[in-house]
């Protein structure tokens, strides 16, 4: 609601902070594992003064000179979104400690990791949306 509220003032807000990755309602690291996403500084700093650093890693779709990642995500995980009217299917994340299913929806994570396969999904998705 509150995004919506502010419309374009939230995203000159986003688009003036000058950071390589910005995440909106999900932990930041999350831009971190999406390779797709570049992750590192924000172009432009001098030497003397560095604050988050000189560089990108991942950028998988080659970008020139990437300025930054902007990752968002649903502000409730299920099933708390479709209570408030929000009809997303985000599981409750691995990284929160009240999920109640993260050990076993990681080793599933990890053995598709190791031999993907179609026959994993279906065991990944029930763990998850349990969370």
């Amino acid at each position: 609601k509150t995004i919506k509220k502010l419309g374009a003032e939230f995203e000159d807000a986003l688009a003036g902070l000058k950071y390589g990755a910005i995440c909106v309602n999900v932990w930041n690291a999350l831009a971190f594992l999406l390779s797709q996403c570049s992750w590192g500084a924000f172009p432009g700093h001098p030497f003397n003064d560095i604050q988050s650093g000189m560089d990108v890693v991942h950028n998988t779709f080659l970008f020139d000179k990437p300025q930054k990642s902007v990752v968002y995500g649903p502000f409730r995980s299920l099933p708390r979104s479709w209570i408030h009217g929000d009809l997303n299917l985000m599981p409750k994340p691995l990284w929160y400690i009240t999920n109640k299913t993260a050990h076993l929806t990681a080793k599933r994570l990890t053995r598709f990791a190791v031999n993907p396969g179609v026959r994993h999904l279906p065991g990944i998705f029930a763990a998850a949306l349990q969370g």
